[in-house]
């Protein structure tokens, strides 16, 4: 039996589901998403494939797995790039997308009794199983970040360097209005671990009087440049009230490699962490 091949429907085919595989793990990854790397890694995977329609035999056994592997991962590189890292990751994710629709789509298909699919039908199912893959996949991502969201912190003050755990709460809302910066939330205990002797006793007399004491402020350096200052905020099921925060010089969050100059932190009780393994609220803008 003779089997006619259309190029043109099998590119269009390959392009439409290598793009809407890229957008749903850009989508997921939260990644930015520039059009014209989108569908140039979509046309790349479906061009790609062409060649090997006239040697089906390259597809099938390890080449094949191979090939299937750089033709997809080059796509992913091509449409995201390389410069945030991540490449497997993002690799991998695409994947399981790829064979989250096709078994999803199976499945419709099978129960549905289908055989055949004229190219409008198969678009329409296309498009509705990739947004129930979307929602399936975000919230087994934002599932598994819940599990994943505490961070290693490294912590550069004057002299001191110190590392702790944080925990990134997506409550944090804390904005300072003053450097028009989000704020980290940090323990007392860590907090004046790594402050100079005249920070801590800024703090120890804001404890004592309620209010900063900017007679000893003015005439000391060291908190000069830490800036302290006292912001709003309010919790679930309680007034508002005021927290004491300042300057740290640098942070650095471990695992996501990104650093903060001069980040503002506000200082918590520390009976707030008492019995956990972190010592912080990071704000969610911060990663």
């Amino acid at each position: 039996m003779q089997v006619t091949i259309y190029l043109d429907v099998v590119f269009f085919v390959n392009f439409i589901t290598d793009l809407l595989i890229l957008a749903l793990t850009g989508a997921i990854l939260k990644q930015k998403i520039v059009v014209w790397r989108l569908v140039a890694g979509a046309s790349f995977g479906a061009g790609m494939l062409l060649p090997f329609l006239m040697y089906p035999l390259l597809l099938q056994g390890k080449t094949g797995m191979f090939l299937f592997a750089g033709i997809s991962m080059g796509a992913v590189a091509i449409a995201f790039g390389r410069k945030n890292g991540g490449l497997i990751k993002k690799w991998c994710l695409s994947t399981v997308i790829l064979f989250s629709l096709g078994g999803i789509m199976n499945g419709i298909k099978n129960m549905a009794g289908i055989t055949s699919l004229r190219l409008c039908i198969w678009l329409l199912l296309l498009s509705g199983c990739g947004i129930g893959c979307f929602f399936m996949l975000r919230f087994l991502h934002g599932y598994m970040q819940k599990e994943n969201a505490v961070y290693l912190m490294n912590i550069r003050h004057g002299e001191h360097l110190v590392m702790d755990y944080v925990y990134l709460d997506t409550g944090n809302l804390l904005w300072d209005p003053l450097f028009c910066k989000p704020v980290i939330v940090l323990g007392e205990q860590l907090a004046m671990s790594y402050m100079t002797e005249e920070e801590r006793e800024i703090v120890e007399e804001y404890k004592k009087k309620g209010h900063l004491p900017y007679d000893k402020m003015a005439v000391c350096e060291s908190p000069k440049k830490a800036c302290f200052h006292e912001i709003v905020c309010q919790s679930v099921g309680n007034p508002s009230g005021r927290l004491l925060c300042f300057l740290t010089e640098e942070i650095r969050i471990r695992g996501l490699e990104k650093t903060l100059k001069r980040q503002p932190v506000a200082i918590a009780p520390s009976q707030l962490f008492e019995g956990k393994r972190y010592h912080g609220l990071l704000h969610r803008e911060c990663i």
